[in-house]
């Protein structure tokens, strides 16, 4: 499970104040290569991402404490993740090929890609911080993180 990307997710939902055009940017780019190249996750995607959310002093706290708090887990249920009718939900336009999800091979490979269309949607959008308001997922995983 890709807690980083939950942990964002988490913490974008909380945020007050709007993401600045150049983060806006940044977003749109980071949702690029998760679409496009899923595999460079590691090498530059979360990198590029982690770098956003240093530079955000209020998200960098709020993705810490999340981060935190998801680490600490062994699994999250999967009724506590998005599903593909909430994320075609919010696409309102988005530019998503198509909805990436499929019979998954092992479970977990399945989440990830969810997980994943969440955050490319979330990030294409026009306000990330108010898309992201729309998922009733972030709301269950808060309450079951407690």
């Amino acid at each position: 499970m890709n807690t980083t990307i939950l942990a964002f997710l988490l913490a974008l939902e909380e945020l007050d104040t709007s993401l600045s055009q150049s983060e806006k940017k940044m977003l749109a780019e980071i949702a690029d290569q998760l679409d496009v190249q899923p595999k460079a996750w590691e090498s530059f995607t979360q990198p590029l991402l982690l770098k956003m959310i240093a530079d955000n002093e209020l998200l960098n706290q709020r993705y810490q404490t999340y981060k935190s708090k998801l680490d600490s887990l062994e699994t999250i249920p999967s009724e506590l993740l998005p599903s593909v009718t909430e994320i075609e939900q919010i696409k309102d336009g988005a530019t998503l090929a198509n909805t990436k999800g499929f019979k998954p091979k092992s479970e977990a490979t399945g989440y990830n890609q969810q997980i994943n269309n969440a955050v490319i949607v979330i990030s294409r959008s026009e306000q990330p911080e108010a898309t992201v308001k729309k998922l009733s997922f972030t709301e269950k995983l808060k309450q079951f993180l407690g």
